[in-house]
């Protein structure tokens, strides 16, 4: 990942409520435009289409895989990405560069 810089690291927990990047603590930094994202204690959905996922609709992140979102500007992106816990609440790790 030649020529972005980290900008921060952030945690995110899923539950049966759909949460943004904005409900990461820290919250989605205002200058990011790329991602990587982890799921670490279960699995959870995500769309980012600007609707919201279900339990049962969007695409899985199992438990310890990741999406990287990290080879263009990405921020239109990132300020619609919506996440779902698929069955158990679930954490997810973070890092956004610019």
């Amino acid at each position: 990942m030649q020529g972005i810089n980290v900008i921060d690291y952030a945690t995110l927990a899923v539950a049966a409520s759909v949460v943004a990047l904005t409900d990461a603590s820290p919250t989605l930094p205002a200058t990011a435009k790329r991602m990587y994202i982890t799921a670490e204690t279960d699995a959870v959905r995500w769309r980012a289409d600007g609707e919201d996922p279900t339990t049962s609709e969007g695409h899985v992140l199992a438990v310890n895989d990741s999406i990287s979102f990290t080879g263009a500007n990405y921020r239109q992106l990132l300020e619609k990405i919506r996440f779902i816990k698929q069955t158990n609440t679930a954490a997810l790790k973070i890092t956004y560069y610019d």
